[in-house]
């Protein structure tokens, strides 16, 4: 298994950044490797399913992940139903100070030559990146 982990204080409670995030409307403006992204329910809840189009390390990625978990200000929980690959995200937010340390935990089976004779820890390494370059776009999104 490949594990990434991120995490970044924002300056707003818990339940302000985990509705922002499972807001569909919102996910698009902090994910910058989403090339596509629908909720495919009436609401984000616990059962509800996505569909989306990722680029990670220059390939087209689509996925159907569902809400294994919701709890608001505390943490949520994903899993791939349909993808090249099975992932699970786990997200959690924790008071800090007067805000809110925000994780990003995600866990994927093997890349199995999904990206070629690429390294798996090249194409970790450039995810890695990207998801940091998300929290900080979030951050700066919710301090604005």
């Amino acid at each position: 298994m490949h594990e990434l982990t991120e995490s970044i204080y924002i300056n707003r409670s818990p339940e302000d950044v985990h509705r922002f995030i499972i807001e569909p409307a919102n996910t698009m403006l902090w994910q910058s490797n989403l090339m596509e992204f629908q909720l495919l329910d009436d609401e984000p809840r616990k059962g509800s399913h996505l569909h989306g189009v990722s680029k990670v390390a220059g390939r087209r990625i689509e996925w159907e992940m569902e809400y294994a978990e919701i709890d608001i200000g505390h943490r949520t929980l994903l899993r791939t139903t349909n993808a090249p690959l099975d992932s699970t995200i786990e997200e959690t937010f924790e008071v800090s100070g007067s805000g809110t340390k925000f994780t990003y935990h995600q866990t994927t089976e093997p890349f199995r030559g999904l990206f070629g004779k690429l390294a798996d820890s090249l194409v970790i390494r450039l995810y890695q990146r990207d998801v940091r370059s998300n929290l900080e776009k979030l951050k700066v999104l919710l301090e604005a």
